[in-house]
């Protein structure tokens, strides 16, 4: 490995907007975040090291270096400690304006073998908006065995065996690998999920692609990578996280397969929690500063944007403007 890069304040990178036949405008409308041109986008990747599309600090003293450099060259730095080999998340916010093919993705084992990938996708929302029409599937109705699924699938029934429910803005669904989902309908997610793009597709609502085709279907290995014995998901129970600071409250969302999630609502300014830690924020709600009073170090953040703070950026101050509204931040960490 070669020396260590200087990493002593908190990093921002580059967006990779992608367009989807599900997406739509709300990226923009809602996020605050100008698209590139007229087509429907249903991502915007926010911390990627996958094939198509690394990401890279937008600026200050590493301006323009991609991100497996950093992990590569600075993971001690950036972590205080260890680390898998290759950066293990991808973070995204999502427009589901339309409904995702109905999917499954594979777990660790699983991709390791078919895909020759290091990780699986398990992977979490956070709802941020929600349409009247939006809906959620996610996990099978209860008892629903292989064959049965199968013969639905033969008589273009499938949604009899799927679970389903009407999400509320600030419900969090975690969707492990092997979890049978689609979502859409009118909705914006904040997305967490391990560093994988992997998506086994069982049905797309007879639609086209963006290019007028048929997008593929890979329904065998989809049906191998079910959990049959998983049954209805349901969005999470949230449990209360004891904060230091009293103008803070945070809620542990999900403790999964590769990354940990909590919501922090700020009233007042205050330390960031989990200083000295690797941590990876999302802006879910309202407007912010973000300060390192020992590098000098200040920005502004709102709605829609999304940060890194290294462990070696030592005590980061978070203080929410005046007249924004409720400041709501999604935290992400390693488990």
């Amino acid at each position: 490995m070669n020396s260590p890069l200087t990493i002593d304040d908190p990093l921002v990178f580059d967006t990779f907007f992608r367009p989807q036949v599900w997406g739509g405008r709300g990226i923009q409308s809602q996020l605050g975040r100008a698209l590139p041109c007229e087509l429907p986008y249903g991502e915007a990747w926010e911390l990627s090291s996958l094939p198509l599309h690394e990401s890279r600090v937008l600026e200050g003293k590493n301006a323009g270096r991609p991100l497996a450099e950093l992990w590569t060259k600075s993971r001690k730095e950036l972590t205080g400690g260890g680390g898998r080999d290759v950066f293990p998340l991808l973070l995204k916010w999502l427009e589901c304006k339309e409904l995702l093919s109905l999917q499954v993705h594979p777990d660790d084992a699983m991709a390791q073998r078919l895909l020759n990938e290091p990780y699986g996708k398990s992977e979490a929302w956070v709802i941020v908006s929600v349409e009247p029409t939006a809906r959620i599937y996610a996990g099978l109705q209860p008892g629903v065995t292989r064959e049965d699924f199968l013969t639905h699938m033969k008589g273009g029934t499938v949604e009899q065996c799927l679970h389903s429910f009407v999400p509320r803005p600030g419900d969090c669904v975690s969707i492990p690998a092997g979890t049978i989902h689609a979502a859409g309908g009118g909705l914006i997610i904040a997305e967490v999920q391990q560093s994988s793009d992997a998506t086994f597709r069982l049905f797309d609502w007879n639609r086209l692609g963006l290019d007028g085709k048929p997008r593929p279907l890979q329904i065998d290995k989809a049906v191998d990578a079910i959990n049959w014995d998983q049954g209805p998901v349901s969005p999470v129970v949230p449990e209360k996280i004891r904060c230091e600071s009293s103008g803070l409250s945070g809620e542990l969302l999900v403790d999964g397969v590769g990354f940990r999630m909590e919501r922090y609502t700020l009233h007042q300014p205050g330390a960031t929690p989990h200083s000295g830690e690797f941590t990876v924020w999302m802006v879910l709600e309202g407007e912010m500063s973000l300060t390192n009073s020992g590098t000098g170090y200040t920005r502004d953040f709102q709605k829609g944007s999304s940060f890194m703070i290294p462990a070696s950026a030592g005590q980061t101050r978070l203080s929410p403007k005046e007249n924004a509204g409720l400041l709501t931040l999604l935290c992400v960490r390693l488990t």
